[in-house]
């Protein structure tokens, strides 16, 4: 783990939806590029009198010592960003600093003779399978990419999504893709995948551990966290093997390992 102030290369609104947004930021952290990991996440400093950090996932790392972070942020009746943690990131602009330590967490694990992988996203848990789909294609990996949001206003653009990547989209209300949540098509394409990995929203979540049929399957969990490091147990869950920290033991657990019932993120 390192502690870095990264500048801010560029801060963009990617997607905007009812009541919230998505922004895309690049920050030079050499130090934290060359050690991320798929899966592992980022404690951020939001401003000089935040007293917690706020966790995000990496979404991606370039060779050049950029690190790429996919955020959502409120977004109030007067379209303005809400709160103190992202809502202050999604003011921040080019030549900005940010603090930031990292990185942290036990990412996703491919196995070596895996030769397919399923990625299954809702909304803004595509910030972590970006980064998995960018290394697992770079690795001569075969992806297929699911994701479902409730309207086409919560995809990503096209130019955003990994290259190499076959993407299937579903909306709730139909306007892009298949019509439906991302659950629904899951079966269609799970038997030809190897590994399974799936990030989203806690009810999608549950409900991809609970599709008939389902090998193992990783998920990572986006939850509230204090510290980020393990010690404050605030991000603890109940597992089948016990109480978890989110932040040390994951945030990537294997699906059935979660007791969903007594999990609120």
């Amino acid at each position: 783990m390192k502690q870095v102030k990264a500048r801010v290369l560029s801060n963009v609104e990617v997607l905007r939806y009812p009541g919230a947004a998505c922004f895309l930021m690049q920050v030079d952290a050499a130090a934290i590029a060359a050690d991320g990991r798929p899966g592992q996440f980022l404690m951020l400093k939001c401003g000089k009198n935040s007293l917690l950090r706020r966790p995000l996932s990496i979404h991606g790392v370039s060779a050049d010592g950029r690190v790429r972070l996919l955020y959502r942020v409120g977004i109030d009746a007067g379209g303005q960003a809400e709160g103190r943690g992202t809502g202050w990131l999604s003011r921040l602009g080019e030549g900005d600093s940010v603090d930031i330590l990292g990185p942290l967490g036990n990412g996703f694990s491919v196995e070596a003779a895996s030769r397919s992988l399923l990625l299954v996203a809702g909304g803004i848990g595509i910030a972590p399978l970006g980064f998995l789909a960018e290394t697992a294609v770079a690795g001569g990996r075969e992806v297929v990419l699911l994701m479902g949001a409730r309207s086409a206003a919560g995809i990503l653009p096209q130019n955003m999504l990994p290259s190499g990547v076959t993407c299937v989209f579903t909306t709730d209300d139909g306007s892009a893709g298949k019509k439906g949540p991302v659950t629904d098509i899951l079966r269609e394409y799970m038997a030809r995948a190897d590994q399974v990995y799936a990030c989203g929203p806690r009810a999608m979540l549950e409900k991809v551990a609970s599709v008939p049929g389902l090998g193992p399957a990783q998920v990572s969990l986006e939850v509230r966290m204090g510290c980020g490091a393990g010690a404050c147990y605030g991000c603890s869950i109940r597992t089948v093997r016990g109480m978890r920290r989110v932040c040390r033991e994951g945030p990537v657990f294997h699906i059935k390992d979660i007791i969903w019932q007594e999990v609120s993120i």
